[in-house]
């Protein structure tokens, strides 16, 4: 059945991703660690369903405390999803995003997009480059080679995680549908960014470094223990 051969197609992502890119992972840790470490925000940013990401990591149970999701809501789908797909490939507009965001030297940027072609994603990690603020990518290499002659986020960025998406992100091939099907990107998006905050978590807890993680706020204390998470961010986080 497709359900069954999605989920295979998805365990075999996310396994694949564990090893392959686990180098790369560690090193995300590494650069997160150490914006815990000096009270930074990480910056997570990404246009259409990549900004998914975004909403992930930010004010949820078992997340950092220190995310400032960066959202532009015509980049988003909840306005119009076919003038976001039109704005994510104008170039000059990440600039104009840049100058709103309060980047600081002891911060960091998550920057996603699935195809690493979009000039919104691109321009925007390398403007945060040109501020000294290091800049993890999340993409798919089965882009690398489609446009050549066109910048991509692999090659922007201080490392780009390969999120093991097909080209088109779908991977299921129906008998009698000529269009591919569920998508993979969101899923192993969803671990690679979980991942990489959780190994940061150990790494700095290991130097004996406070690492501020929301609880739920349905568990006894967690509306308590969140409130102080709160009014310490609250002046650098927008959304919160």
């Amino acid at each position: 059945m497709p359900a069954q051969s999605y989920s295979e197609i998805l365990i075999s992502a996310i396994k694949n991703i564990s090893v392959s890119q686990n180098e790369k992972l560690e090193r995300a840790a590494e650069i997160i660690k150490k914006v815990i470490a000096a009270d930074g925000l990480v910056h997570v940013f990404g246009c259409g369903h990549s900004h998914l990401l975004a909403e992930e990591s930010f004010y949820r149970a078992g997340g950092l405390a220190c995310i400032n999701p960066i959202f532009y809501e015509p980049l988003m789908l909840h306005e119009s999803a076919v003038l976001s797909s039109s704005l994510e490939k104008k170039p000059g507009l990440a600039d104009s995003l840049l100058k709103r965001m309060p980047l600081e030297s002891r911060d960091a940027l998550i920057c996603i997009s699935t195809s690493g072609l979009n000039a919104v994603p691109v321009e925007f990690a390398m403007g945060a480059k040109k501020l000294c603020i290091p800049v993890i990518g999340i993409s798919s290499d089965a882009y690398l080679q489609q446009y050549p002659e066109r910048p991509h986020l692999q090659q922007v960025c201080d490392l780009c995680i390969d999120n093991q998406a097909p080209r088109g992100d779908a991977c299921l091939d129906i008998p009698g549908l000529d269009t591919m099907m569920a998508p993979v990107s969101t899923i192993t998006g969803c671990y690679i960014i979980n991942s990489i905050f959780a190994r940061a978590a150990r790494l700095a807890l290991a130097e004996g470094i406070a690492v501020p993680v929301f609880k739920s706020g349905n568990i006894p204390g967690g509306r308590e223990f969140n409130s102080r998470l709160i009014s310490r961010y609250q002046c650098r986080v927008k959304c919160l």
